[in-house]
């Protein structure tokens, strides 16, 4: 694969990871993208849940705002990974984009199956706290390397947590155990993401390696 390969995507200065590991935290960053983005365009209308005092609420939800800006300028989104799959069928000349793009591809799908698992359509959830969770576990408690994506070490993912957490104690049985319920799809999402694998080819052969 040519390292100068040009990617079209829907974001401006895309960081695009060569090593596994980031490739994983990549994988990550363009769920949160894609949760945030839908997050706030079906809300774009709607009053935001109370998280504490007004005050403490615009602070979650002007830094959920802001990170997602952030993710929009240097991560895809799967609406990308979705049209790029689904025109490489009928243009050939995208099916070397779609190799390059493959781990990215599998590590998102991975965790992708397990959401649709956990939490069916039907049944309400809080992406953004799913959001703040799996980023937290990523990158607090698994000490997962931010070299790639130094914007992230700005956001208190913990305080986040503590002003869902504070407000289910405050409130209804039923929203503390949506937080227990979150917090246990975020652990399932990030061990998943830890085991799956993907395999490269290592058995094409050069075309210029070929005996004549």
């Amino acid at each position: 694969m040519s390292k100068n390969i040009i990617i079209n995507t829907n974001c401006k200065n895309r960081i695009k990871p060569t090593l596994t590991r980031d490739m994983k935290t990549e994988a990550l960053l363009v769920f949160a993208r894609t949760a945030l983005e839908r997050f706030f365009e079906r809300n774009k209308d709607l009053a935001f849940a109370k998280l504490g005092t007004i005050e403490e609420t615009k602070i979650v939800y002007a830094t959920l705002w802001d990170l997602k800006q952030k993710l929009q300028d240097t991560v895809v989104n799967v609406e990308y990974l979705i049209n790029l799959t689904n025109s490489a069928k009928t243009q050939t000349n995208l099916k070397e984009l779609v190799k390059f793009e493959e781990p990215l591809i599998t590590y998102y799908d991975a965790m992708a199956k397990r959401v649709e698992f956990h939490i069916p359509k039907e049944r309400v959830f809080m992406p953004e706290f799913l959001v703040i969770c799996t980023l937290c576990h990523w990158l607090v408690e698994e000490e997962k390397s931010i070299s790639l994506y130094p914007f992230l070490k700005n956001y208190d993912f913990l305080y986040l947590i503590e002003r869902f957490e504070v407000t289910a104690l405050e409130n209804k049985d039923d929203d503390i155990k949506n937080i227990m319920d979150i917090y246990r799809v975020s652990t399932d999402l990030i061990e998943t993401l830890k085991k799956t694998k993907y395999r490269y080819n290592k058995d094409r052969v050069s075309k210029t390696r070929k005996k004549k």
